[in-house]
């Protein structure tokens, strides 16, 4: 069974195969990342790493709100760019 890593990221000025990236929620330049999601298709493993910026994350942490509306965002990006 093979696996696809997929980075989820905001569009910025910086190189797409560069280490840093734009915050998926605020575009904020990170390198920080986390596994999201993965998902079991057929033979192949899709796993989704988010950048995700120190800010964010806290929020994520201490809102649940900002936590779902995230979620839903990512899910809603994934399904659209990946038909997952």
């Amino acid at each position: 069974m093979s696996k696809k890593i997929i980075e989820i990221y905001r569009d910025s000025h910086l190189p797409v195969n560069g280490w840093i990236q734009a915050c998926f929620n605020c575009y904020t330049l990170t390198s920080k990342t986390f596994l999201y999601k993965f998902i079991k298709k057929k033979e192949k493993i899709y796993e989704f790493h988010i950048y995700n910026c120190n800010d964010c994350k806290k929020k994520m942490g201490k809102n649940r709100l900002f936590f779902l509306d995230f979620s839903k965002e990512c899910n809603k990006y994934i399904k659209y760019n990946y038909n997952i």
